[in-house]
């Protein structure tokens, strides 16, 4: 258990502030005693919660880790100093922890696995393979670059397609006010005239009508059908069928293939340029994938190569890996230069989703735009037709 405590040393003259780790409140006061500390205030700490710490402020927390360390500032010292600083209560409760733990005599990396949340298993295994090398420093920053590009990415492929979403939602938004609202008006102004209505009009009030008398039934139909979906992919075997069929959907699958792989040569060229052995680069990269369909695939590529395979030939067997990203990783094998070579993989497939992202946009709203003037067009024209006969009969 994590304690906050407010103590005084032997003379009174200065109050401490901090936070430790002890079995129990007892177990917390003895362990101030033995530093000389005499306690004022003493409560258990709450992990803060909120879900992650998001990707900028990891990246600018390890980029100052780095610069402290580049310092010549000792590792505990410069974790103290990041918790100061830090605005984030989840990386500002790991800073603190991770220097106890530093402090106590635990290795960074094995101090920072208690802090999932905090710092993904890439991290931890670049930091356990810079302890080792003693290039502490160099890898921090490497981790920061790895971290700021791939935030990059991802953000690209989720503002492109964030438009689209947009536009679709608000398109249902008014076809349902249509519906609901606006289309029993006209019906009843029809039915009062008694004119006779062609099939667009007929077929408009007629979803109309369904669509309010059923409207509880049709909200429960999707929110059932959403949670089963939710729940089936929290499932294995649903999480597969769910991711490979999102790859293999027009225009948007090819997209997210792309940057999943580019992703993932990126990774693990990174932890392999760091000094991490390839089955355990493979290991962490498997966590960073987001695609359950291209974890499995993983899996087994790390399987063959555990058994002596070489990536190359690993990654051929499986239809997931594009060719290019097989190409170069052989190419790298032969010349003993694979991060390298992972490296120019990565850079080519993230260009290669920077140009299908500008095309799909360039290419996806006309017709979004096309498609809700089509349907504004189709309604109008279903609804104002009708008036025409109505003012033929005012006339006679």
């Amino acid at each position: 258990m994590r304690f906050l405590y407010e103590a005084t040393d032997e003379k009174g003259e200065r109050v401490y502030r901090g936070v430790l780790e002890a079995e129990s409140p007892q177990g917390a006061r003895r362990r101030l005693r033995e530093m000389g500390l005499y306690p004022l205030r003493l409560e258990r700490a709450r992990r803060p919660r909120g879900g992650r710490v998001p990707l900028p402020e990891l990246v600018l927390f390890m980029e100052e880790f780095a610069t402290l360390v580049g310092a010549g500032v000792p590792v505990a010292q410069a974790l103290h100093t990041l918790s100061l600083e830090s605005r984030n209560p989840l990386l500002k409760e790991a800073a603190r922890g991770v220097r106890e733990r530093v402090e106590g005599g635990e290795a960074l990396a094995q101090a920072m696995e208690h802090y999932p949340e905090v710092f993904p298993p890439l991290v931890r295994a670049l930091v356990a393979a810079a302890e080792v090398g003693g290039a502490l420093e160099v890898v921090l920053r490497r981790t920061a670059e790895y971290l700021d590009k791939s935030h990059d990415l991802r953000e690209k492929v989720r503002t492109a397609l964030l438009y689209p979403s947009f536009v679709v939602a608000v398109l249902v938004l008014v076809v349902a006010v249509l519906l609901l609202f606006v289309i029993p008006v006209f019906s009843r102004l029809y039915g009062a005239a008694g004119a006779e209505l062609p099939w667009p009009t007929r077929f408009l009030i007629g979803a109309s009508f369904f669509l309010r008398q059923n409207l509880l039934w049709i909200l429960l139909f999707f929110l059932g059908a959403f949670y089963l979906l939710r729940a089936w992919r929290r499932t294995p075997g649903g999480a597969r069928a769910l991711d490979g069929l999102l790859l293999r959907l027009p225009l948007v699958g090819p997209v997210l293939h792309k940057a999943a792989m580019a992703r993932f040569a990126r990774t693990l060229a990174t932890l392999y340029e760091g000094g991490v052995l390839l089955t355990q680069a493979l290991e962490a990269t498997r966590n960073t994938l987001g695609n359950a369909a291209l974890a499995e695939a993983l899996d087994r590529v790390l399987e063959r190569v555990v058994r002596g395979e070489s990536l190359s030939a690993a990654m051929s067997r499986e239809a997931l890996f594009l060719p290019i990203l097989v190409r170069l990783a052989l190419v790298g094998e032969e010349a003993g230069s694979l991060d390298r070579m992972l490296y120019q993989a990565a850079f080519h497939l993230e260009r290669e989703v920077d140009y299908a992202l500008k095309r799909l946009s360039s290419s996806i709203e006309p017709a979004l735009t096309v498609l809700l003037g089509g349907i504004m067009l189709v309604v109008a024209l279903a609804l104002y037709l009708p008036l025409f006969d109505l003012s033929r009969i005012l006339r006679r």
